[in-house]
């Protein structure tokens, strides 16, 4: 790769004059985007023939020369030798090669490949470019031929950001000011990350592109700044990437009950529930004997507006239709805007193609906060074949290894990861909690699984609340505004309550099977205390 002065590619603005609302003038378009915090400009004009371009061209840098912004031409190698050295080029991959463009253009200028697989990215590192563009993350607008089998997903994005190993990246495809947290957070690994986002109609189809410009950038700065903070490599999903040596579960056990007196004693976050209908009822009520306060709204076109008020947010698949997965596209995006985090419960997963693919659609729009399911669940998730699942009703099955299950899908999926069965796993990547608490008449009541999302959301919630008005620090501080540590004792909070508190239940003179435990379950619930968790929890670290 040639040497040059590296420039800042956080936000990475393409051009295309179509997409201009009526009446915006291009150039006070790409001035006014350029003052909101563009770092790097890309004339991009399919439309425009040779002469045309150049006059676009030459117009736009001298705009980009006042704010000294480096400017690139899209594809166009000859446009590109016409103006001056300080101009680059970007290409694609069905585009004039890479070796001859760079021994053309010299080792002076900008240039960059698009790359779409870990093979052309690994490519990319030898081949002369100083940067690469990785897409499509999302669909686009601006390509007609971006099918949705050539969209990566900034989970599979995650797998070419590898490959670069460090060769300066942005992402493109359907990046905006509602895709832009997570897929940056999504797209990066332990070792690498993305340098930045590249955008067209998130900027120049805005009539204020200098505050469409802004916030994306104030987005980019997030993510940058907390993974300038962590220390590298990055194993927990949260975390700074320090050592977790000194973690001691009797302090996460403690500051669960911390989260419980603060439920108890301040204003209840509001738990906002997309689930099953058979299990509503009963997750809505642990919710409130939690003090929490639910609302089970699965309507995409109230989700910027609760997401605005919500504490934390829970996606359960149990009974998923159409209506609910567009409420769970459009509720975990605006949690994650927020910095709020989102639980998801992927019942039954396995079952069917359907549900995979809701699964997958929920996990690449949204940043999840922690994954729960049991074995056949999680088993599905990470490609396992030792489980299988028969339907939302299955039971957990078995598994070989589960601390290693928990321990991968969590670095893999850049989440919290808690496999529920005889014993709970709970791990962030890097560290393993098992509790063993917990009666077998939570499992013959329908809808116990999903009441523990809602518990669990509850003390993430909660965490969040416990770090507001302090600094909050970790990789995943763009994404939730919770002190890691804080966030694997909110998990705990919830495994904890469910599970004491069924052992409580069941051990009432009046509990004689299902249905009158489950009434004991929600008054030992209202009555948890601090004090409970600490004399009966049964915790390991693993």
């Amino acid at each position: 790769m040639t040497k040059l002065n590296a420039p800042d590619y956080s936000l990475y603005l393409v051009t295309s004059r179509e997409l201009l609302p009526p009446g915006v003038d291009f150039y006070d378009s790409l001035r006014a985007s350029l003052k909101g915090g563009v770092t790097l400009v890309q004339i991009r004009e399919k439309h425009a023939d040779n002469g045309e371009l150049l006059e676009i061209a030459e117009k736009s840098l001298k705009i980009c020369d006042e704010f000294n912004v480096p400017m690139l031409i899209n594809d166009n190698l000859a446009v590109a030798l016409a103006l001056p050295e300080r101009v680059g080029l970007h290409i694609g991959q069905e585009d004039f090669p890479v070796a001859k463009a760079r021994a053309l253009l010299g080792p002076k200028r900008l240039l960059g490949i698009s790359v779409h697989t870990v093979e052309q990215a690994a490519a990319a590192r030898t081949s002369g470019a100083n940067y690469a563009g990785v897409g499509a993350v999302y669909g686009t607008l601006s390509k007609a031929n971006v099918t949705e089998d050539k969209v990566l997903g900034p989970r599979r994005t995650a797998h070419v950001i590898e490959a670069l190993q460090g060769f300066p990246s942005v992402l493109i495809g359907g990046i905006n000011q509602r895709t832009a947290a997570r897929a940056l957070f999504g797209a990066a690994g332990p070792e690498h990350a993305p340098a930045g986002i590249a955008v067209i109609s998130a900027i120049v189809a805005r009539q204020d592109a200098q505050e469409a410009a802004r916030e994306l950038k104030s987005m980019v700065n997030a993510f940058l700044s907390a993974r300038s903070s962590a220390q590298k490599p990055i194993a927990s999903a949260f975390g700074l990437g320090a050592s977790r040596s000194q973690l001691k579960v009797e302090s996460l056990v403690s500051r669960s009950g911390e989260f419980l007196r603060a439920l108890r004693e301040g204003s209840p976050p509001l738990i906002q529930t997309l689930t099953s209908h058979v299990s509503s009822t009963l997750s809505a009520n642990v919710t409130l004997a939690l003090s929490a306060s639910p609302i089970m709204s699965h309507q995409d076109a109230e989700a910027d507006d609760l997401g605005n008020v919500t504490g934390a947010v829970v996606l359960n698949i149990g009974t998923i239709g159409e209506e609910a997965r567009r409420g769970m596209r459009a509720v975990g995006s605006a949690a994650n805007r927020g910095g709020k985090p989102v639980v998801l419960d992927p019942v039954g997963v396995g079952a069917s193609a359907f549900r995979r693919q809701a699964v997958n659609e929920i996990m690449d729009h949204t940043q999840i906060t922690l994954l729960k399911g049991n074995a056949a669940e999680l088993g599905a998730i990470a490609g396992l074949t030792e489980v299988q699942s028969r339907g939302v009703d299955s039971g957990s099955g078995t598994l070989r290894d589960a601390r290693g299950l928990v321990l991968s899908l969590a670095r893999r999926e850049r989440c919290l990861v808690l496999l529920t069965g005889k014993t709970d796993y709970l791990s962030d990547g890097e560290v393993v909690i098992t509790c063993s608490n917990g009666h077998a008449l939570l499992g013959a009541i329908t809808g116990s699984g999903c009441a523990l999302g809602v518990a669990v959301a509850t003390g993430l919630a909660a965490a969040c609340l416990a770090s507001q008005g302090s600094e909050v620090k970790g990789a995943g501080s763009s994404i939730v505004k919770a002190q890691p540590d804080d966030l694997l004792a909110g998990a705990l909070f919830g495994i904890l309550s469910m599970t004491i508190a069924s052992e409580l239940a069941a051990a009432r003179p009046e509990v004689r099977g299902p249905g009158t435990f489950i009434a004991a379950l929600l008054d030992e619930l209202s009555l948890m205390t601090p004090e409970t968790f600490a004399q009966r929890a049964k915790v390991a670290l693993e």
